[in-house]
């Protein structure tokens, strides 16, 4: 009989099924919107498998096959509530209605568990290497950020904007080809910025890997003994509570973007009078602001 939520499920029996099973899984829960477009090999990649582990993964998990499993990943993923927030509210069965008038408390106990994820990366975060990051940034003749999905990727492409910002040559890359490509540009002087929780993106992974051997520095917002942190020259590690439902990696993006809110800011506060002027100016004139209107505040003020 079909499980009503494959998400839910997968979490459930993940540490029943076998390795090469269980690595499929883990890559599935920590990127669901990649495993819902991702062909079998782009799977088998990111999950370091072979293409049948993958077709075994998805019979084990109750799936005819790789496309039967992705519509039932997109069908649990679907849903406005997420499973395990809906049964504690509730106290029994996620049915749907069972929270109707109850906005109060969905609201609070989604802003609790945000504060706690942040709360708790925040924690694991070293402030040394923080700093050799803002270092890093603030000296940069350009910045790549490379990151995947619907979770890294745009925050991969808000830091570029938040560096722009500060007259640092920024870009980011999503894609796969054009993140090995311009890895391959980066000299001394460059950073190589990477945004993958997992650590277990091939494609970021291989970039990273070329931007080292190209002589840049290379940076990651990742979790501890990740493939990723090993490879990087500096890696700024978090440590988010573990997912309890599909919605989860949502505490992971936010937790990334405030860290690299706070990277943006300890690089504009080490900018002199003439250059945070400069970029007051240009963030002014990007708003429509009159030439003659009073530039205040910081340079993220009016976003």
């Amino acid at each position: 009989m079909p499980v009503s939520n494959l998400i839910h499920h997968i979490r459930n029996v993940a540490e029943s099924l076998r390795p090469a099973e269980r690595k499929v899984a883990e890559m599935v829960l920590a990127d669901i919107d990649f495993a819902m477009r991702a062909s079998i090999t782009e799977l088998a990649l990111r999950a370091d498998v072979s293409e049948p582990s993958v077709t075994r993964f998805c019979r084990a998990v109750g799936a005819h096959g790789l496309r039967d499993f992705k519509m039932r990943l997109a069908q649990s993923a679907a849903g406005n509530v997420p499973f395990a927030l809906a049964t504690e509210m509730t106290g029994g069965e996620a049915s749907g209605a069972g929270w109707a008038g109850e906005v109060g408390t969905l609201l609070d106990k989604v802003t609790e568990s945000v504060v706690q994820g942040v709360t708790h990366a925040r924690a694991s975060l070293d402030t040394a290497v923080f700093e050799a990051a803002v270092a890093a940034l603030s000296s940069a003749r350009r910045v790549y950020f490379f990151g995947v999905g619907a979770g890294s990727g745009l925050v991969a492409q808000d830091a570029a904007l938040r560096l722009l910002r500060l007259d640092i040559a920024a870009s980011a890359f999503t894609d796969a080809h054009l993140q090995r490509l311009y890895a391959a540009l980066l000299e001394p002087g460059d950073v190589a910025f990477a945004i993958s929780q997992s650590g277990r993106s091939v494609e970021v992974n291989e970039s990273i890997q070329i931007a080292k051997e190209r002589g840049a520095t290379t940076i990651a917002l990742t979790s501890a003994g990740s493939r990723l942190a090993w490879v990087v020259d500096i890696p700024l590690l978090l440590r988010v509570p573990a997912a309890s439902d599909a919605h989860a990696p949502a505490v992971v993006r936010i937790a990334h973007l405030a860290v690299l809110d706070a990277l943006a800011l300890g690089v504009s506060l080490g900018l002199g009078p003439k250059a945070l002027e400069k970029v007051r100016d240009a963030q002014a004139r990007s708003d429509g602001a009159p030439d003659d209107a009073p530039t205040v505040g910081t340079p993220e003020d009016g976003r």
